[in-house]
């Protein structure tokens, strides 16, 4: 006997008292529902049986078909190497493992791939990724999401586990994250630590004055400031380490700058005016470029004086992974990111990663029609090349 059953996503159903489960097709649909009425026409057990044999092998899928049912926007070629294939063209750089892996879990926990596969699709825009061989190409690739998996135990979190009653086993499972977080729209959401200007230039004497009103606790003489009318977008920052130093990047925002300088401001992009600002040799650390970090990183410059920013980077910005930053304990390097918040104080405005995410959305869009311009519009050979892709 033969059940069937379809819902948008699947199609369910037994065979012989065996239950089935898989993604919903409608060339397999047809095909099911024609061998269902043929077994409930059949006239004799050898009959049945034969409908039977034909339809056990519809009831199984392959990984390419499972994961292709899933995300259309993924081919996977006969050798199980996974492609971003975008109306039909698919690319050339496949997918490294590490990612692989990481939509295979999200599939089989029933978690959209799509923040991953919209971070894939940003990651081949990078024009240092474009710029590399094959081989250099997949070793970035593989940088990149080894950076991305990198993880972070807090010691603090897991004291606390542990005088909670947990095992110090469960407290370090309780207590581990991801150094760095995927946004829905494929960006990355890092983190960054500056040092306070706590004093501004009168702008009539030019003499340094204090940036913010101060008063002093009646109880203890103790001096605060006063932070009633403060918002982190009024507050002026510098990169912790170099200060005033090292190359001068762009501030802009409302409350940004014209020209450009060592400042960093929240509710801002803050970008160098090239890639020649940026040193992208993964085997040098501590070069120019603006430099941004996961939890484990930032852990090292954090101290009672500086403040911490979460940002936001687009894959297409990085330029290199050092080696300590590949395994999640040291500085990315980047063309441009953008500045969400500082962790002690109040926004006055609010910021959304899809804002930011269609800003470099434009980016790429004129910077694409460039690159048409300079070299002409590719001839396209889809289908040749979707079956070179599949057979490789």
């Amino acid at each position: 006997m033969i059940t069937l059953n379809k819902t948008s996503n699947s199609i369910t159903g037994s065979v012989n008292n065996e239950q089935f489960g898989i993604p919903f097709s409608q060339e397999r649909w047809n095909e099911m529902v024609k061998l269902q009425e043929a077994a409930e026409n059949a006239s004799t057990i050898e009959e049945l049986k034969s409908i039977i044999a034909d339809f056990l092998p519809l009831t199984v899928i392959t990984d390419k078909e499972y994961v292709e049912s899933k995300c259309p926007n993924i081919l996977v070629s006969n050798r199980g190497t996974f492609h971003l294939n975008v109306d039909g063209h698919p690319s050339r750089i496949a997918m490294p493992k590490q990612l692989v892996d990481n939509i295979l879990e999200s599939l089989d926990a029933d978690i959209s791939a799509d923040p991953l596969i919209k971070l894939w699709t940003r990651w081949l825009r990078n024009p240092i990724l474009r710029g590399y061989s094959d081989e250099e190409a997949s070793n970035f690739s593989e940088r990149f999401f080894t950076y991305i998996n990198a993880v972070y135990v807090s010691p603090e979190k897991v004291s606390e586990c542990i005088e909670d009653g947990f095992t110090e086993e469960r407290a370090q499972e309780l207590s581990t994250v991801n150094q760095v977080q995927v946004t829905k729209e494929g960006l990355l959401a890092t983190y960054k630590v500056s040092q306070e200007i706590m004093t501004k230039f009168d702008t009539e004497s030019g003499e340094q004055v204090s940036r913010y009103k101060y008063e002093y606790d009646e109880n203890t003489g103790i001096k605060k400031r006063v932070e009633a009318d403060i918002e982190n977008e009024d507050r002026l920052f510098q990169p912790v380490m170099m200060g005033t130093s090292g190359d001068a990047f762009f501030c802009e925002g409302d409350n940004g700058f014209v020209d450009s300088g060592h400042f960093i401001r929240v509710g801002c992009v803050h970008r160098l005016p090239s890639w020649s600002y940026v040193n992208t040799d993964n085997h040098r650390s501590c070069v120019k470029g603006l430099h941004l970090g996961g939890l484990n990183y930032i852990r090292g410059y954090q101290r009672d004086t500086t403040a911490t920013h979460n940002c936001l980077v687009d894959p297409t910005h990085i330029g290199a992974i050092p080696c300590a930053s590949h395994e999640g304990d040291g500085a990315i390097r980047v063309l441009q990111y953008f500045v969400l918040d500082e962790f002690s104080g109040t926004n006055g405005s609010l910021y959304h990663s899809s804002d930011y995410a269609a800003k470099t959305d434009t980016e790429w869009g004129i910077e694409r029609a460039e690159i048409l311009k300079e070299f002409g519009e590719l001839q396209e050979e889809a289908d040749a090349e979707k079956q070179e892709i599949l057979n490789i």
